[in-house]
This record gives C-alpha cells, structure tokens and sequence, in this order.
C-alpha cells in the first residue's frame, strides 16, 4: 500500500503540532501525560496574578493557575488546575501570595486538616496575604513613627537648648573652644618637642636614679654630716657671741682713737707722719745710706785697706 507525499506531509504536520503543544505545556509546567483536577476560588483583586502562575503546596509545585475571569460582585474568578496525584483535604485555604520582592504572585495552598478530601471542581476557601513590601512597610510603620517622636523630641531639646544659650554665652562657648584647641595644638607641640628630647631625658633619669642611688649608699655619711653639723651648731649657741662682740666693739673704739691721735699729731707717730720735713730728711738719709752701700759694692778697698807684710798706707 502506497502513502501519497500529500498524506505524509499531513501526518508530520500533525505530529509536529501535537509536540509543539506538549512542549508548550511542558514549559508552563503543565504535565501533558497526566490528568489534572480543576479547583476554584474567588478574590476580590488578583494583582500580578498571571495565567500559568505556579500553584504550591509547602514550596512544591503541584499546579498552575489555568484561567481567571470576572465573577461580578464575588470579585475574580481563579481556576486552579492541580495534579490529581494530590488530593485536597477539606478546610483547605488557597492563600494568593508574593513570592519575591519583585511582586511575582502564587497561590499556595494551606492544606486543611479534614478527614475526607475535596473532590474535584470544589470552591476553596480563599485568603490574600500581603506582599512582602506590605508586611515590611507594616512592621517599618511603626518604627518609623517612634523615630519621628524621637527626632521631634530631639528638636524640641535643641531648641531648648538654643533658647538657653544666648548670643553672649555663645561667644564665650567659642571662645573657650578656640581655647582648648589652641590647647591642644600646644600640647602636640610640647609632645613633639619632648618626643624629640626622649633620649636626653632618658639619660637624665638615668643620671638622677644614678644620684639618688649614690645618696642612698652614702647615707650613713650624710647622717655623719649632719650629726657634726648639730653639734657645731649647738657649740656655736653655747659660745659667748655677746662677750666677743663687745671685746671686738672696745677694740675698734681704741683703734679709732689711736687713729684720731695721729690724724692731729698726737704722739711721735701722728708727728712723723704729718711732718713733711721729717719725711724728706728720712728719704734723703735712706737714699744716702743706698749711695755709700752701691760705692762700698764698687770700691771696697776704699773703706777697707788689708796689709799682709805692712806696706805703706794709702790716703
């Protein structure tokens, strides 16, 4: 039996369409070799709800979202296409839920506890959960207004403050910050300067714990010191300072008198000092006594004539 070109064609057309719709269906999840269950349920709004949108039960994929339409004062009506391989328990609630932050919508099925299971093309109890920016903003909300109090609060303390402060004790506040920076500018300085110098203060110490080390080796010496000191000093209260100072008092009353007597020509001295005419009698003696000694070192035979066998005297 022969097949005519055009029934092949017709047939590979066929078969190609079936694959293409099986592969299409695969792709939005949908399992072409076994039969699914349809289920439904009503929402007043389904935003961001699409056709082939996944169906889940605890994070499983179990069906897609088949069709939806409007079902008047019910709201929107979803048909819920779902394997047969799971059944539906009673007191099961279709819960229409974001499954990102981008807005993606699922529903997600809260299985009941019930004992006896939904047959097919039942009505499921429906809930809208709030999207995850819903939940966040309504735990945000809070917080929020408790900030706001915060930073109302915050304000009315400044302006409190403000109002406290005037312009004159703001000056000086200026003031006494300008003070304490130039503090702390010449702290750092003086700590520079001294990180400079560590090495000769370093050696200073070193020199004054060499000292006191020294001081404290002679200690017995110092204690000798000022035992002798003690004893010098009591000698010195004990001496008769008033006695003494009235002998020295007379001693210079006399020397003043003696003084007096010469300054008035009292006495030989006082005459020989304050007499010119015995000053120069007594220098022309002195220099005549100098002459004949230099002419007794020159000429001694002069003044002395020696004779061993007795010659005859010279003039």
């Amino acid at each position: 039996m022969t097949i005519s070109k055009e029934v092949r064609i017709g047939l590979l057309v066929a078969i190609a369409g079936v694959i293409f719709f099986a592969g299409f269906s695969f792709l939005k999840g949908s399992d072409v070799f076994s039969s699914e269950s349809e289920f439904y349920c009503y929402y007043p709004s389904v935003d961001g709800l699409q056709k082939s949108s996944i169906v889940q039960v605890k994070g499983i994929n179990i069906g897609q979202v088949a069709d939806m339409e409007l079902a008047g004062e019910k709201g929107v009506k979803v048909i819920l296409s779902i394997h047969n391989s799971v059944k539906i328990p009673e007191g099961t609630i279709a819960n229409l839920a974001s499954s990102d932050l981008l807005g993606t919508k699922v529903i997600r099925l809260d299985m009941g506890k019930g004992p006896a299971t939904m047959p097919a093309k039942s009505v499921l109890e429906s809930k809208k959960d709030g999207s995850m920016v819903d939940k966040l903003s309504g735990e945000l909300t809070p917080r929020l207004e408790e900030l706001k109090g915060t930073i109302i609060a915050f304000n009315q303390a400044l302006n409190n403050v403000n109002a406290l402060v005037g312009d004159e004790n703001q000056k000086a506040i200026t003031g006494a910050i300008q003070s304490l920076k130039a503090t702390s500018d010449n702290l750092a300085h003086l700590s520079a300067a001294i990180d400079k110098e560590s090495g000769q203060i370093s050696s200073i110490l070193r020199n004054a714990n060499s000292v006191t080390a020294n001081l404290a080796k002679s200690n017995d010496t110092v204690q000798r010191i000022l035992s002798n000191t003690s004893r010098i000093t009591g000698q010195l209260a004990n001496a008769p300072i008033q006695k003494t100072l009235a002998d020295l008092q007379k001693t210079t009353a006399q020397l003043q008198s003696i003084m007096d007597k010469i300054n008035n020509n009292q006495g030989s001295l006082g005459m020989f000092i304050n007499n010119k005419d015995a000053y120069n009698n007594l220098n022309n003696s002195l220099k005549s006594i100098t002459n004949l000694t230099d002419d007794l070192k020159a000429r001694p035979s002069r003044y002395i004539n020696v004779s061993v066998f007795g010659g005859k005297k010279k003039d």
